[in-house]
């Protein structure tokens, strides 16, 4: 008798021993499961705020290009009868938008705020992130879309590059005159504060004497196409994991 109640109460305090460390886990798993919810959603809203960073940069990106691309796109259709008294006007008045030094001297570059997202997908915080879709969309957005974009940016910073070595190996001396500046004239003219019209005449005067000026402002007509066509690619890709964000979200929330 006193054998089978000892077996019972061995049971007994082996069930409650068992139980109470099922118990243990499921709660340590519960805390876990909310901890990792909790995370999850930090990070759809941190991608969520940088996409709204990076929208705002393409925005005002695109604004500086097209303009950009316009007044390019008019001086290779106008190259051999150029009205210098209107181009003057636009280049006085364009600041950095619109100027002789970023038309053939310089270079536009694409640099959005990306780094929340780059560190979310570097760092393994993307694995917190339950929807696959979101997760596969977002590395296709960095590895593809951003690097296109990069790439063709890169080849027209490259040709720019090239046709500086040109002037930089010109012996002309109008091409040395249009190549000397200062920090104070460069902030002067993006800034519109001070009249360079002369300045500007002749610096036209003297670029379009060159055969190399005229091919190297439709290769960089041609490349921009393409930077273009790729940005929009980015900006609509990013669109799309802003929606599949925002639905998650909704859900999470």
């Amino acid at each position: 008798m006193k054998s089978k109640l000892g077996l019972k109460k061995f049971i007994f305090e082996t069930l409650v021993i068992i139980i109470g460390i099922s118990i243990s886990f499921w709660l340590n798993n519960m805390q876990e499961n909310s901890n990792t919810a909790k995370k999850e959603l930090e990070i759809l809203k941190s991608i969520k705020l940088n996409i709204t960073e990076i929208e705002s940069y393409i925005t005002n990106r695109r604004i500086t290009l097209d303009d950009e691309n316009d007044f390019m796109n008019y001086l290779s259709v106008h190259w051999d009868s150029l009205n210098l008294d209107s181009i003057v006007d636009v280049l006085q008045n364009g600041r950095h938008i619109k100027s002789f030094h970023n038309l053939f001297l310089d270079y536009r570059e694409f640099h959005p705020p990306i780094s929340e997202i780059s560190s979310i997908i570097n760092d393994g915080s993307i694995a917190l992130i339950s929807n696959k879709k979101i997760k596969i969309e977002l590395i296709s957005f960095m590895d593809n879309n951003y690097d296109y974009v990069n790439q063709n940016v890169k080849s027209e910073i490259e040709l720019q590059q090239s046709f500086r070595e040109e002037l930089l190996k010109s012996k002309s001396p109008e091409i040395a005159k249009i190549l000397e500046t200062t920090s104070l004239e460069l902030k002067e003219r993006f800034q519109g504060k001070i009249d360079y019209k002369n300045i500007i005449i002749n610096e036209f005067k003297a670029i379009v004497k060159l055969n190399s000026a005229k091919n190297y402002l439709n290769l960089k007509i041609r490349q921009r196409y393409w930077v273009m066509t790729f940005m929009n690619g980015f900006s609509r890709k990013l669109n799309k994991v802003k929606k599949l964000v925002d639905a998650e979200l909704l859900i999470l929330n």
